[in-house]
């Protein structure tokens, strides 16, 4: 699985994903990252930890992205199920950074304070961007909810990493033959 290869499918699902919601297209994003998934599961050495890592990622995704909602500071388009949670496309988008986890962003594994600045910047910019091509508008001030993503992400992405790192620790002392 090559790290070029994670970032390059990684970005498509994730631009796929922002024009997808902000054209009534919501599922465009899952439908690119169902092909990523085959791809990535399909050289994974690891695909136990990489599933349980999706899990959480999507868990994560669905508490952050509907206390967002919750908090007032976004409207997404495309709210489904239900414009009060988290719609099922931007979890798409946690699963989709899962993926990248265990491959192009390994080396975050381990490297928290940087995983907690690249969060802290990436984040909101990701959002913005999200705005910026109709996936979202704000319902805030922008500061106040740009301010309030970027301390989220500073917390999420840190945590996420260390998850997979865990993950790949226990997968790791398995016994050969018994792993399922």
């Amino acid at each position: 699985m090559g790290i070029v290869s994670n970032l390059v499918l990684f970005k498509i699902v994730w631009l796929a994903s922002l024009i997808g919601a902000g054209t009534q297209r919501p599922w465009l994003g899952l439908l690119l990252l169902l092909g990523f998934l085959a791809w990535h599961f399909g050289g994974s050495k690891s695909r136990v930890a990489d599933a349980l890592l999706l899990l959480t990622a999507a868990l994560t995704g669905l508490v952050v992205d509907t206390l967002f909602i919750q908090a007032g500071f976004l409207i997404y388009a495309e709210p489904m199920p239900w414009a009060q949670i988290a719609p099922f496309w931007i979890l798409v988008m946690w699963m989709n950074f899962a993926l990248t986890l265990n491959a192009s962003m390994r080396w975050l594994q381990g490297r928290y304070i940087v995983s907690a600045m690249l969060g802290a910047i990436g984040g909101p910019l990701a959002y913005l961007a999200g705005i910026e091509l109709g996936a979202a508008q704000w319902n805030a001030p922008p500061a106040a909810v740009m301010g309030g993503i970027g301390l989220t992400w500073a917390i999420a992405v840190p945590l996420l990493a260390a998850t997979a790192a865990r993950l790949n620790q226990k997968e790791e002392k398995k016994v050969p033959g018994l792993a399922f």
